[in-house]
């Protein structure tokens, strides 16, 4: 069997890619198998191994950022995962060896580089994290999704991939999917969704606003609001006493079905959501999650920035005038309620012909 390796952790961000990417080498006849973490709560286990791919699990941590016992014993806890991460390899054989960001990737990488095993790293946000950074010294390629992350690594092998997006979220009727969340198609539809966790100064604020212009444009707007874990019970039931269509949910799967009723996103700007929106082509208010590592969240959105079309506002600067004005500008577009949209391409693609190329076959 034709295996790649493909190393994922963390968040969601780092882990749908790397499952957008396994579909495709599979399409060509490969066999994606990923090495993830063993925690038990971690949501790259909870992901891929509920995907259907094969997985390996390696015992790693981060190095700890403060001077303690942990950070004493670190480099013998990493001796160790570089052994691990050797029966792995051994183990699964493969062909190349991909890392998709965040910690896990280093020691796999690093042992795939001393096994002479050809190996890529991709990087999602436009400001690489420290995995990446070190990983670039050494892979043989490295793939990025914003252009503005050239500038980090080796330009001779560095190619722009852009981030590979769902493509279970595209070539949706909005008829269909506006009957399925029980909203109007033919109604302006704004979509709010804070990420995973949510962002409860974001839920709140957007309630306000959502209230505000219910009142103020009685029938001609709806909102779509995914208010995450923790704000949902408050949320729901403030809703509750506004007498019109919404559609409240604190988790979506089925995501592709309020992109296709929406006109205008607020959200967060992690980079997939960023390349979601631009391949839907809406109009978007970025907020950006205000801790992200190194604020890449806001240098995310930044890329994308339109004036007037997709914005980027900063957690700390946001307030409901601001959110009401720009909503107000677009509510009297004309909706068209036949809409499907179908990207050109998927960054998916061309991110695993990359690989293959690295394996020395014809694709």
């Amino acid at each position: 069997m034709k295996n790649i390796l493909i190393a994922v952790s963390g968040t969601g961000g780092h882990v749908y890619p790397g499952i957008a990417l396994a579909y495709e080498l599979k399409q060509k006849g490969y066999k994606p198998v990923f090495v993830v973490n063993n925690n038990k709560n971690g949501v790259s286990l909870k992901i891929v191994s509920t995907s259907g791919y094969d997985y390996e699990i390696l015992d790693f941590k981060a190095p700890p950022r403060k001077i303690s016992l942990d950070l004493f014993l670190f480099p013998f806890k990493f001796i160790k995962t570089l052994s691990e991460a050797k029966k792995i390899l051994n183990k699964v054989s493969p062909m190349a060896a991909v890392g998709m960001g965040a910690y896990l990737s280093f020691p796999v990488l690093l042992m795939a580089k001393i096994k002479k095993i050809p190996t890529l790293i991709h990087e999602q946000n436009s400001i690489p994290g420290l995995a990446n950074k070190l990983l670039s010294k050494i892979v043989t390629k490295v793939a990025i999704s914003f252009q503005e992350s050239e500038k980090f690594f080796n330009k001779k092998k560095t190619i722009f991939t852009s981030n590979p997006i769902r493509k279970d979220i595209f070539n949706i009727s909005r008829q269909d999917a506006a009957k399925k969340l029980n909203i109007d198609a033919d109604v302006f539809t704004v979509f709010v969704f804070g990420g995973s966790l949510g962002a409860t100064k974001l839920n709140n604020i957007m309630f306000n606003v959502n209230e505000y212009l219910f009142n103020r444009h009685k029938g001609k707007i709806q909102f779509i609001h995914i208010t995450g874990n923790n704000d949902f019970e408050t949320l729901d039931d403030k809703y509750k006493k506004l007498n019109t269509k919404k559609f409240i949910t604190k988790y979506m799967n089925d995501i592709g079905n309020a992109y296709a009723c929406s006109d205008l996103l607020i959200c967060r700007a992690g980079a997939g959501t960023v390349k979601e929106v631009e391949n839907y082509n809406l109009p978007a208010l970025f907020v950006p999650f205000p801790y992200a590592t190194d604020n890449h969240q806001y240098f995310n959105a930044k890329s994308v920035e339109v004036p007037n079309f997709r914005i980027v506002i900063e957690e700390k600067n946001i307030t409901e005038q601001e959110i009401i004005k720009f909503i107000e500008q677009y509510i009297s577009n004309v909706i068209d309620i036949t809409r499907i949209v179908s990207p050109e391409y998927f960054p998916q693609e061309i991110l695993a012909e990359e690989v293959l190329k690295l394996t020395n076959e014809k694709i």
